[in-house]
């Protein structure tokens, strides 16, 4: 008989995710901790202030490749011999094994891990604000750079949970390897719309500078449906697909 969604299982199964990767999450916050601190403390050298693009700098860094090694951490036991075994006897469904997977390496780490680098960085001002030199101010941590990687995250992030449930070896490198073959794809289909308003591909390899505004106005996409098209195919298409393709790992 079909089970239907509990929301209780949901955070049943995120609270196990924790639970299991408690020593992993721990270790890598205290790095990430220490390299928020080091990074802040030395952008405050020199003018006594930390500013934005100091600070989002090595925060992206952190951010982005943290968050990518929790999204393959989260379905790690799927793919190791008897832990898959156990892990598809846990009374969930394949909906909520997606979603609790998504909101906790998407949602929840994105609130989690900028409030735990705001509050580091924060310390980081207070320890200096003790040299007369250098006042209290709040780390200038919101800012368009920010909400930028975030945004990039939000919506690229399912397409690596669909990667860490489909590949069962080199996880990372195959998942980044797909990654790179759909922005070259990308790129392609912007040289061809390139290539339609300039009346040819002979002008785009030449210093003529309309076929640098047509390269330019191809990337942009000027109808808006690329950019509709790119946060639905990474968006809901790659969790929809990841559902599937547990549910096609439950029945195996």
């Amino acid at each position: 008989m079909a089970q239907s969604f509990n929301i209780k299982r949901v955070s049943s199964l995120m609270y196990r995710n924790l639970v299991l990767l408690r020593g992993a999450i721990i270790t890598t916050l205290l790095v990430a901790g220490g390299l928020i601190l080091v990074a802040t403390l030395l952008s405050i050298r020199g003018d006594y202030v930390v500013k934005s693009n100091e600070f989002i700098g090595v925060f992206s860094v952190l951010f982005l490749s943290i968050g990518l090694l929790f999204t393959f951490a989260i379905f790690r036991e799927m793919h190791s011999g008897k832990s898959s075994y156990f892990y598809f006897l846990l009374p969930v469904t394949a909906l909520e094994r997606v979603i609790a997977a998504w909101l906790l390496s998407n949602v929840i780490y994105i609130i989690v891990f900028t409030f735990f680098a705001f509050v580091i960085g924060q310390i980081a001002i207070l320890l200096c604000s003790f040299s007369p030199s250098t006042g209290i101010h709040f780390l200038p941590i919101f800012s368009e750079t920010f909400w930028t990687v975030v945004k990039f995250y939000f919506f690229v992030q399912p397409a690596f949970l669909l990667g860490a449930v489909v590949f069962s070896k080199n996880r990372i490198g195959k998942t980044l390897l797909a990654a790179i073959v759909v922005f070259f794809c990308v790129f392609i289909y912007n040289l061809i719309l390139c290539f339609a308003f300039t009346g040819g591909a002979f002008d785009v390899f030449t210093s003529d500078p309309f076929s640098t505004d047509a390269f330019d106005l191809a990337t942009k996409d000027v109808s808006g449906i690329g950019a509709f098209l790119f946060s639905l195919v990474f968006g809901p298409m790659m969790l929809l697909v990841t559902y599937f393709r547990i549910t096609e790992k439950e029945i195996r």
